[in-house]
């Protein structure tokens, strides 16, 4: 199966309320928007502390399911977040790339595979310790959009991502075998 294209876009904030507050209306416009189709909204909102302690605080996944298991709603934000942090707490509880949180792991290492380790690096830098983050992957239609609705914003990083929907899923089926 051919790769599908999609723009990851991360964002900067000074508090997680800001962050949130960002997330939340980038949520209400793809939800509510009727005017336009939009391809899905994937977003986590994340949190870095001095100490570089990273946490995913809120996500969406589109209600997009990566793997054919039941329950695998397992998204790409929260994948490449993973990849990006390769130790981040989820909802409370440590997701380690490749450990625990095998299906966001498999999406972490698809995504590493996929990505060039510049662009990775380049959206990784965009949350320095001692603030909080965006990161959306939307359709390339969309990311100029996304763009736009994170205007609490205070730096933003966009790079290109390549996925393989079919392995991906395979990949997420496989590490819970």
């Amino acid at each position: 199966m051919a790769d599908k294209s999609y723009v990851a876009v991360a964002a900067q904030y000074p508090s997680e309320a800001d962050a949130v507050a960002d997330f939340d209306q980038v949520a209400g416009h793809f939800k509510g928007d009727k005017e336009h189709k939009h391809d899905g909204f994937d977003a986590a909102v994340i949190n870095r502390s001095l100490e570089g302690k990273i946490a995913i605080v809120k996500r969406d996944d589109g209600g997009k399911i990566h793997g054919t298991r039941t329950g695998l709603a397992v998204g790409l934000a929260s994948g490449l977040a993973v990849a990006l942090f390769p130790a981040v707490a989820l909802g409370g509880a440590l997701v380690v790339a490749g450990g625990s949180g095998a299906g966001i792991g498999a999406i972490a290492s698809h995504i590493k595979r996929k990505t060039p380790t510049h662009d990775l690096e380049e959206i990784s830098e965009t949350l320095d310790a001692g603030s909080a983050g965006i990161v959306v992957v939307v359709d390339p239609a969309d990311a100029d959009e996304v763009e736009q609705l994170l205007s609490g914003a205070t730096k933003v990083t966009r790079k290109e991502l390549s996925v393989d929907e079919e392995t991906l899923g395979e990949d997420v089926d496989g590490a819970y075998e």
